[in-house]
């Protein structure tokens, strides 16, 4: 894989600028809400949760809208996920994503998602993303010949919704019942290629803070922004990718590698994830198989390494189909 000097020049004039930018902007300390569990396909959960910069399915989304134009003409997705397995109090943590995506190359591509996070009968959070994105030309020199478009701009609005079941004491009475919400949130996405192989990202999420207490709770809680940067390197056979996301007041670093095998029907992954570089550790290994060209299935597994004990695990399968 050659890249050219001029090429990692422009990328470090476009990442250094806009994270210095990130950064003042956003460290801060909120208290941390809802919302916040990895809402992503198997794929990327299998390089680590990082798909800011290449993301081609629909669940990316609900990190960078930006990437919708990945999207070749039509595709579906549905995401199964049971997260950290064999807990001692036997709780099922469940997380299901169902997503259809359209593009029509002289307009745009529109995508509509379905995100449902829940712990058995006990509490739930539902997000319906609507997400436009379209495609730009971005010329680096004035004498440039025209070249195909490598910049695009993405933009979601998020339709949020939490529930959760009574509190009930042990005579059997309602001790509290708190009244969910229903609101949205705003998220902007960037996508550039100063390469044909290194794609760069940026979006920024939850843009106007929602309130996202009960009717019923007289404390605020604001869902915190999120400014998130990704980077990938594309070759022939594998791709690294990286994401740094800044939440108010926290770091997260998530990475990781795809590699194709059998000409591209087999795909091997593995990655990790750093929650504020370094109270949390997750490492994870994913695998996806086509068994025809418009078909694809992806299995991903996650293991926390320092937060939660006597668990098996988190388990994701997804299926993509493009037509």
């Amino acid at each position: 894989m050659k890249v050219e000097s001029k090429n990692l020049i422009v990328l470090k004039l476009a990442v250094y600028p806009l994270f210095a930018v990130f950064s003042y902007l956003f460290v801060s300390f909120p208290l941390e809400g809802a919302f916040n569990d990895v809402y992503l396909g198997a794929k990327s959960v299998g390089m680590g949760g990082s798909c800011a910069a290449l993301s081609n399915d629909v669940d990316g989304i609900l990190v960078n809208p930006a990437g919708l134009n990945n999207v070749k003409n039509q595709q579906l997705i549905a995401v199964l996920g049971a997260l950290y397995l064999g807990l001692s109090d036997d709780s099922l943590i469940s997380q299901n994503i169902l997503g259809y995506a359209y593009r029509q190359r002289r307009v745009g591509s529109v995508g509509i998602l379905w995100k449902r996070f829940s712990v058995n009968d006990l509490y739930s959070e539902d997000v319906v993303a609507i997400a436009l994105a379209r495609d730009f030309g971005l010329y680096l020199k004035k004498s440039e010949e025209k070249r195909k478009k490598n910049f695009s701009f993405g933009f979601a609005v998020n339709l949020l919704n939490w529930d959760s079941a009574p509190t009930v004491g042990a005579d059997g009475k309602v001790i509290e019942d708190l009244k969910g919400w229903t609101g949205f949130s705003f998220d902007l996405g960037f996508l550039i290629w100063p390469s044909e192989n290194i794609p760069v990202a940026f979006s920024l999420q939850n843009l106007t803070k929602p309130n996202i207490v009960s009717k019923s709770s007289m404390v605020e809680e604001e869902l915190p922004r999120i400014a998130r940067m990704g980077v990938a390197a594309i070759g022939e056979r594998v791709t690294w990718v990286m994401d740094l996301s800044l939440t108010e007041g926290e770091v997260d670093l998530r990475t990781g590698l795809e590699r194709q095998e059998y000409e591209g029907n087999v795909l091997l992954r593995a990655g990790f994830s750093l929650e504020n570089l370094a109270w949390g550790t997750n490492l994870t290994l994913g695998a996806g198989y086509k068994p025809r060209k418009s078909l694809r299935i992806d299995y991903a597994f996650v293991y926390p390494i320092n937060t939660i004990s006597d668990t098996l695990g988190s388990h994701r399968i997804s299926v993509v189909y493009d037509f």
